[in-house]
């Protein structure tokens, strides 16, 4: 768990590191807010094609090499993205970079591998921990590399930075990383069978919980796109923030993330279960947008943004492990896979809105409408059995 926890955490530092700068470097190309938000959710497309691939080949070959793969892939997509000076090579760098991105799967695979149901909250916990950890690193590096001045901005060296990390997270897979698939039940698997993609659909979604989740899954991360590509918009045009701004408030809310999913998450799940969490979450998550809407304050501003720091950080360890409790160990990579493209889909559908939202009717409208979507969230979760608690 350590291991992979330092090699996460090594990620997403690089993929932290250009969150405070990429609608402005779209923005420099030429592009406006419905465009900047949809190159933004081009990232979402190459994971939504390639999380349940990578899954299954994780079920197949084991987790260790796919994370290798896949980690060092991503390095190259920073190194295109440092040296795009076009729409065009901006939109192939970052469709390569969600390709890559889409290992996820594997990495939550892993921890499912490693812990018990009872402590499987606690460890998807853990990898989130490693996600804030990056988000707290990575755009307070990334906004100092970048600068204060979004007319002046420098993209190449926050990439290169990105490139970096990601290489040493790649050494690190490759020299400390132990496979956590025994080979037997690699060996033991049985091939998919190849149905036609409606088939496939119907299969996945015939396990009605399993598409109860998903359906969750999917409204609450099509809220939280819609919040994260355009906060740094709304930041500029609202507080005339810059990267630098930009990356000290992500860094804030990474703290907080942190700090819940790091040390809270376990005994709270013990005490309450996964259920009952991403009720609270769901909850905390429309506060917290609602509030941005209506805010123009700086503390205001942060007061919503660390709810909803606590919303995510609830929300996303508790129907991870709830999900990969729908599935047996012989297919979890598999199953975590087709959340992670569910997700990852709503990752696109998101930011398809938000930008037309900004630009068409008002500053405010894209928190609005995340909180609308979260709202029959909330509704599914109370349809879930009771012994989900």
């Amino acid at each position: 768990m350590p291991v992979l926890f330092l090699i996460i955490f090594m990620d997403l530092v690089g993929f932290g590191l250009l969150i405070p700068l990429l609608p402005f470097y779209v923005q420099r190309v030429g592009a406006g807010p419905e465009v900047i938000t949809l190159v933004l959710g081009l990232y979402s497309v190459g994971q939504f094609i390639a999380g349940p691939l990578w899954g299954r080949l994780s079920d197949r070959f084991g987790r260790k090499p796919v994370l290798a793969l896949t980690s060092f892939g991503l390095a190259l997509s920073y190194v295109m993205l440092a040296y795009a000076d076009s729409l065009n090579l901006l939109i192939a760098s970052r469709l390569f970079g969600g390709v890559m991105a889409g290992n996820i799967a594997a990495a939550q695979a892993y921890i499912s591998d490693i812990t018990t149901p009872a402590t499987r909250a606690r460890g998807m916990g853990v990898l989130g921990a490693a996600f804030g950890l990056g988000f707290i690193f990575g755009p307070a590096i990334g906004g100092v590399l970048g600068g204060h001045d979004v007319a002046t901005a420098d993209f190449t060296s926050p990439a290169l930075a990105a490139a970096a990390f990601t290489i040493v997270a790649t050494v690190g897979v490759l020299l400390f990383l132990k496979e956590s698939l025994a080979p037997e039940i690699r060996a033991a698997k049985t091939p998919a069978p190849k149905l036609p993609l409606a088939e496939k659909l119907r299969a996945a979604f015939g396990r009605k919980l399993l598409a109860l989740l998903v359906a969750i899954g999917f409204l609450a991360i099509t809220a939280w796109a819609l919040f994260e590509t355009v906060f740094a918009l709304w930041a500029n045009a609202v507080f005339t923030y810059g990267p630098a701004q930009i990356g000290y408030v992500l860094t804030f809310m990474g703290v907080i993330s942190v700090i819940v999913q790091g040390g809270a998450i376990g005994p709270l799940t013990r005490r309450f279960g996964e259920r009952t969490l991403a009720t609270v979450a769901t909850a905390l998550l429309i506060a917290g947008y609602v509030g941005l809407a209506a805010t123009d304050t700086t503390p205001a501003m942060l007061i919503a943004c660390g709810v909803l720091a606590v919303g995510s950080a609830l929300f996303t360890p508790s129907l991870t492990s709830l999900v990969s409790q729908e599935a047996g160990e012989h297919e979890r990579g598999a199953v975590l896979g087709v959340y992670q493209g569910v997700t990852a889909l709503s990752r696109v559908v998101g930011p398809a809105f938000s930008g037309v939202a900004f630009a068409r009717l008002g500053q405010p409208a894209p928190f609005l409408l995340a909180a609308a979507l979260v709202v029959p969230a909330l509704c599914l979760l109370a349809l879930l059995p009771r012994h989900k608690q």
